[in-house]
């Protein structure tokens, strides 16, 4: 029997390959794209990583000519999809005629249910053979196994949520973007395109409510300085308390920039406690990226898929900072428990009974995010 896997992307495929072939591997090509071939519980495996979407949506050509077609008709228009990388519908193709069973194994949100019904979609017109999913939140051998050891059925509400986004992007931001863009030219004489989409339309609305709310607007505060001493850093605040004007901040800067001696007039110290965070999910983790590490959301998140991708960490996008129950705390820090770095932090959870300082939302996607394994070069604890 032949299993054919179908992963959301190259690295994942290699990841979910290795786990199950016990890095017994062979990277073959199918179409000119890399699939990985191995054997698992006595059957022969084939998986292969997708390219995110492979399908998109578009108008029929007739539309297509902005100064023939009213922008509103494009509402009541149904779109047609379409495959925009041969390459991968070939590769499917190839693959699934050879397959007794498929599991489709993306990323377990509505994005990733969406991708693997494209694959499915496109095996479809080759074969007709069971189709299943594999669902994980961590590229781990324990949930790999789990997961393709238990698949489940495809689902098919889920990918339609992701289906109907991209088809009211479609509509929306082609229906306004002709609509404003043929207004501006009859005015201004322009062949610019002006792009409104759903997502420049929540832009506009946020930046009309900032504006019209005074108590929303910036205001840029300036706190004087850090020193250096003997004893380490510490920060002083000017006597005025935090200065809102630049130049006077400017000025004040300038006439303690490079003194060498200073006298403290009074010094404050202030005890506090701090309850421990809720854990992490993905708004929450680009916040604290942000703030403690100074890495916009984009790289932050992109760095977060990559460590995920490469069996890390989990999931990086959910919804949920409560842990499940039944979530195994115990086997997670106990592998941490054999690294040197982390055995003292390790030891000190596991000898009291782990309880997890919670957050109020879960979503039924997604454990909140958590590191998995630890990274290379990292020491092993003496036992």
């Amino acid at each position: 029997m032949t299993v054919v896997a179908f992963a959301e992307k190259n690295k994942a495929a290699a990841q979910i390959a290795s786990i199950l072939g016990d890095g017994e591997v062979d990277k073959i090509s199918v179409e000119g794209l890399p699939a990985y071939e191995f054997k698992w519980k006595g059957e022969e495996w084939l998986v292969m990583g997708l390219s995110g979407h492979i399908m998109s949506y578009d108008f029929p050509e007739k539309y297509n000519k902005w100064s023939e077609v009213d922008p509103s008709t494009l509402l009541g228009v149904d779109p047609e999809k379409f495959v925009t990388r041969k390459e991968y519908e070939a590769a499917i193709k190839n693959l699934a005629k050879r397959a007794d069973k498929i599991i489709l194994a993306c990323d377990y949100d509505r994005e990733g249910e969406n991708i693997g019904f494209e694959a499915k979609t496109l095996a479809e017109e080759v074969t007709n053979v069971p189709v299943a999913r594999a669902r994980f939140s961590a590229l781990s051998p324990k949930e790999v196994r789990k997961a393709f050891e238990s698949p489940v059925d495809p689902d098919h509400n889920l990918a339609m949520a992701a289906e109907a986004r991209q088809i009211l992007d479609l509509k929306m931001g082609a229906a306004f973007t002709r609509f404003v863009t043929l207004s501006v030219r009859e005015k201004a004489r322009t062949k610019d395109v002006l792009s409104i989409g759903l997502p420049d339309s929540y832009l506009r609305v946020c930046l009309r409510k900032g504006k019209s709310n005074p108590g929303l607007r910036q205001r840029t505060s300036g706190r004087l300085l850090q020193f250096a001493a003997k004893g380490g850093e510490f920060e002083g605040t000017h006597r005025a308390g935090n200065i809102h004007d630049k130049e006077k901040a400017a000025e004040i800067f300038k006439r303690l920039k490079g003194a060498k001696e200073g006298l403290v007039v009074k010094k404050t110290v202030k005890e506090a406690k701090t309850s421990p965070p809720n854990p992490l999910n993905t708004t929450e983790f680009l916040k604290r990226a942000s703030k403690f590490l100074g890495i916009s959301p984009e790289v932050a998140l992109e760095t977060a898929e990559q460590l995920y991708l490469a069996g890390f960490t989990s999931y990086p996008r959910t919804e949920t900072n409560k842990y499940a129950d039944d979530f195994d705390f115990k086997s997670l820090v106990f592998d941490f428990a054999r690294q040197k770095e982390y055995k003292p932090f390790a030891e000190s959870i596991l000898s009291a009974p782990i309880v997890p300082k919670n957050g109020e939302k879960d979503a039924h996607d997604h454990p909140p995010i958590h590191p998995i394994r630890r990274l290379p070069g990292e020491r092993s604890a003496p036992q």
